[in-house]
């Protein structure tokens, strides 16, 4: 009999205040949660940001995604379910460090300031 896993979505965002600028936050995923399970990156609807936007994340000072990382790849609309949108990974979380440094794409005809948000899939409640 398989059991049901306790999951939590932390969500940790980030302000793009103007074109071609970089935001970086450093937070800790919940010490509750033993796993990060996955993570995804939304948006304002306006995909053309993911086009030439990059991002770095780090778990643990682990390099989950690298510095030149382009934000498309981990991005997708909302015609994806929920859980099929999230890119999958397996590690600590248990107050694990998490660092994202986020640099803007300078797509002509954004509007500034908006808000990126990262999701941390977490499971398995300690």
């Amino acid at each position: 009999m398989s059991t049901v896993k306790s999951i939590k979505y932390q969500v940790i965002k980030l302000t793009i205040p103007t074109v071609g600028s970089v935001a970086s936050v450093t937070t800790n995923s919940d010490k509750l949660y033993k796993r990060v399970a996955g993570i995804l990156l939304t948006l304002p609807y306006q995909l053309m940001f993911a086009d030439s936007s990059t991002c770095n994340i780090l778990i643990n000072d682990k390099e989950i995604f690298p510095d030149t990382f382009e934000v498309k790849v981990i991005h997708c609309d909302s015609y994806i379910p929920v859980n099929d949108r999230f890119y999958l990974l397996d590690e600590p979380a248990d107050g694990s460090t998490v660092r994202i440094k986020y640099k803007d794409g300078a797509t002509a005809g954004v509007v500034y300031p908006y808000v990126v948000n990262v999701y941390l899939k977490l499971e398995e409640r300690n």
